[in-house]
C-alpha cells in the first residue's frame, strides 16, 4: 500500500460507477460522464481516463472513488498500476446521482449569526390581514414590498414609472462563461470534454492580449528612444507594430524619425508602387493646402501584409539633402494623427536634435531600449538621467524598458543590475531573448520569430499598451 500523504493534492480527482454500467470521472471540478454495458466495464473505462492524467503529470495520482463496494481512496500510477491509499477517509457524499465532491466546501462567515431571531428581541409589528407570512428564514425578503414612510403618496402609475431601456434587456443575459483551456494537456482535455480552467501560462497570455486590445481615448504615439545605435530601437519600433496590428487591428503606423538614415524601411516590408520616404510626404503636405486623408497617405506608407500596420521610411539620402526638424516633425505628426488612432515613432541617436526631442513631447508612452551589455546599458542609465534632467521624470515612470539579448551568450550579473536600476525608474522592464530570425538585419519575418521571442514580444507590446490612459 502507499500512503496517501506522499501523494500532492493537485489533480482533485473522483470517479463513480454504478452497477447499471455509469459512472463518471472528475478532474478539478470539470465531470465527464461513462457508460458501459455493466460496472466492470464502466470501472474499466474509468481507469483508462485516471491513467492518461497520471501520465499528462508524469507520476501517480490520488482518485476518490465511489462504487458498490463502497467508498475508497486509490492510488494510480501512470502505468496503470492501482493501490489502496492507507488510513482512506471517506470522501464527502452530495444527495441525488452517486457522485463523490471532496472539494465542495460550505463556509458561512464568522460574522454571520447563527439564527437571525436570536438577534432580534423585539417582537414585529403585527401583519396586516391576507395571507400568512412566509419564515424569513425561509425566503428573502421583498424590498418592493415594504412600505415607504410616506404611507399616504399615491402608488406610481405605468405612465410616471420609469420605462425599461434597451440597456435593462442586455442586462438580463447571463453572464459569458470563462473559456476553457485550449492548451497544453488541459486542454487535450477539454478536447475530449472537461471543460477545466487555463494554466498559468496560458492565462498570462490572454490576459496581455486583453491589455492590448482594450480600449483607450485619442490617439496615442509610442516613441522608441536609445542614445546609441545597435540597441535595438528599429526591431522593437517594427515588432511593437506588428504585435498591435495582429492582436489588437485597426490604424497602426510605424514611422521612422531618425533625423538622417534610418534603417527601417531596410527592415520592413517595401511597397510595389512606390518607395517614398517621411521627406517626399514632408513636401507634398507642404504644397498642399488641403488636409490629407488616409486615402493620399497609401502614396507614401509601405503596407505590412499580415502584420496589419504600416510603415513610414526615413530619407535614404546623405549629405546636404533636407532634414526633418522640430517644426517638420510636427506638422507631419499632425497630418498622421488625422489617419491613424497608434503612432509608434523610431527615432535617432542624437537626444539633442529637434526631432529627437519633439518625438520625446509628443509620446503618450516612452520605449528605452538596450541590449545586454555594458557599454549599452551605460549608455541608457545615461539617457534615463538626460530625460530627468529635460523635466521628463513622469513620462520615464511611465516609461518600458526593453533588454533585447544580441546573442545566445547572457550575462546574468548585467541583466540583474539592469533590472535593478531600470526598474526603479520605468514603469516595466521586459527581457527579450536572442532569436535567429533577427540576426541578419534584414526583412523582419514575424512568423519566423521563435514561440519564445513572440510571447516576449506579447508582452512587451501588452506592457506598452498598459500605459496607454
Amino acid at each position: 500500500m502507499t500512503d496517501r500523504d506522499d501523494i500532492p493534492d493537485r489533480p482533485r480527482i473522483s470517479v463513480v460507477t454504478d452497477d447499471d454500467g455509469s459512472g463518471m470521472v472528475t478532474v478539478d471540478g470539470s465531470t465527464r460522464p461513462v457508460s458501459a454495458p455493466d460496472a466492470a466495464g464502466a470501472r474499466k473505462a474509468v481507469l483508462a481516463m485516471v491513467v492518461e492524467v497520471a501520465q499528462q503529470y508524469g507520476r501517480p495520482v490520488r482518485v476518490a472513488a465511489s462504487g458498490s463496494d463502497g467508498l475508497r481512496t486509490l492510488i494510480v500510477a501512470p502505468d496503470g498500476a492501482v493501490e489502496e491509499a492507507i488510513e482512506s477517509p471517506a470522501p464527502a457524499v452530495v444527495s441525488g446521482p452517486s457522485v463523490l465532491a471532496p472539494e465542495i466546501v460550505t463556509s458561512v462567515p464568522r460574522s454571520a449569526p447563527a439564527v437571525a431571531a436570536a438577534e432580534s428581541p423585539a417582537q414585529p409589528e403585527p401583519a396586516p390581514a391576507g395571507p400568512a407570512p412566509v419564515s424569513a428564514a425561509a425566503a428573502p425578503v421583498d424590498t418592493e414590498s415594504v412600505v415607504p414612510d410616506d404611507a399616504g403618496a399615491e402608488p406610481l402609475t405605468r405612465r410616471s414609472a420609469r420605462l425599461l431601456t434597451a440597456r435593462d434587456f442586455a442586462e438580463t443575459a447571463a453572464p459569458t462563461k470563462p473559456i476553457p483551456a485550449t492548451e497544453g494537456w488541459r486542454g487535450s482535455f477539454n478536447r475530449m470534454g472537461f471543460r477545466l480552467k487555463p494554466g498559468k501560462e496560458e492565462q498570462a497570455r490572454r490576459d496581455r492580449r486583453e491589455t492590448i486590445q482594450r480600449a483607450f481615448s485619442g490617439r496615442k504615439t509610442i516613441a522608441v528612444i536609445g542614445e546609441k545605435g545597435g540597441v535595438g530601437k528599429t526591431t522593437t519600433t517594427y515588432l511593437l507594430g506588428a504585435t498591435l496590428g495582429r492582436v489588437r487591428g485597426g490604424s497602426v503606423l510605424a514611422w521612422d524619425n531618425n533625423e538622417y538614415k534610418g534603417t527601417l524601411g531596410i527592415r520592413a516590408l517595401r511597397s510595389p508602387d512606390h518607395d517614398h520616404t517621411a521627406i517626399d510626404l514632408l513636401n507634398h503636405v507642404q504644397q498642399t493646402d488641403a488636409p490629407l486623408s488616409a486615402a493620399d497617405l497609401i502614396d507614401f506608407v509601405r503596407a505590412q501584409g499580415e502584420n496589419k500596420f504600416d510603415v513610414l521610411a526615413s530619407q535614404s539620402l546623405d549629405g546636404d539633402s533636407d532634414v526633418i526638424d522640430e517644426e517638420a516633425f510636427g506638422l507631419l505628426h499632425d497630418t498622421l494623427a488625422r489617419s491613424y488612432r497608434v503612432i509608434i515613432v523610431d527615432t535617432g541617436n542624437n537626444s539633442k536634435a529637434g526631432t529627437w526631442q519633439s518625438a520625446v513631447a509628443a509620446a503618450d508612452v516612452l520605449v528605452l531600449t538596450t541590449i545586454v551589455k555594458e557599454d549599452s546599458a551605460r549608455t541608457l542609465a545615461s539617457m534615463a538621467d538626460t530625460l530627468v534632467a529635460h523635466g521628463h521624470e513622469e513620462k520615464l515612470r511611465n516609461a518600458v524598458t526593453v533588454m533585447s539579448h544580441p546573442s545566445p551568450t547572457s550575462y546574468p550579473d548585467l541583466e540583474r543590475r539592469l533590472l535593478r536600476h531600470m526598474g526603479e525608474l520605468t514603469r516595466e522592464v521586459v527581457s527579450v531573448p536572442f532569436d535567429p530570425a533577427l540576426d541578419r538585419g534584414d526583412v523582419i519575418d514575424y512568423d519566423a520569430l521563435s514561440d519564445e521571442s513572440r510571447e516576449a514580444w506579447l508582452e512587451v507590446t501588452a506592457a506598452v499598451a498598459a500605459g496607454l490612459r
